[in-house]
């Protein structure tokens, strides 16, 4: 037969084991980001021009060739490295030129960034240029953006900047 006493033995047991687990769980406050600040992150995968333009094939050594590699045209792998500038009320916070990836520099470029500032309203401009051929950027996003405590803001690119 149980004894009352065990069942009190076994609750005062259970309450030591679970009281220091509930205040590891409670304290203390974890805070990721100071609530004064938010922030920005910008995601850009994105493959820039092709470099070059296709010529057209022929010439003896195209002669010799099986006629299942013939092709009219020969084109160019290599793609343009994406430059990319964020700005913040005219102040750079990043420029950085990505190359291309892949054994040929054929793929995608890829940047991920993460700023902290203080929040605010800003102008925010966002430029791109994936095509060497291009002087200046020809992708620009200029916007006005409020940034709000603990806020996190993400700019992407798919087609054309947006902001999250």
């Amino acid at each position: 037969m149980v004894k009352p006493g065990q069942y009190l033995g076994q609750a005062l047991l259970f309450g030591l084991f679970f009281l220091p687990l509930v205040y590891l769980t409670s304290q203390p406050v974890y805070l990721r980001q100071d609530p004064q600040l938010a922030t920005i992150k910008v995601a850009v995968r994105h493959a820039g021009a092709v470099v070059g333009e296709c010529v057209a094939a022929g010439g003896e050594a195209y002669d010799k060739l099986p006629v299942n590699m013939r092709r009219p045209e020969i084109c160019p792998r290599e793609r343009s490295p994406l430059r990319l500038q964020l700005r913040l009320d005219e102040q750079t916070l990043f420029s950085v030129t990505e190359p291309a990836s892949g054994l040929h520099s054929d793929g995608v470029s890829s940047v991920y960034r993460r700023f902290t500032v203080p929040t605010g309203r800003y102008q925010l401009s966002m430029l791109m240029n994936d095509d060497v051929a291009v002087e200046g950027f020809n992708w620009q996003l200029e916007q006005e953006i409020e940034l709000l405590p603990a806020q996190v803001m993400v700019v992407s690119f798919k087609g054309g900047f947006r902001i999250q």
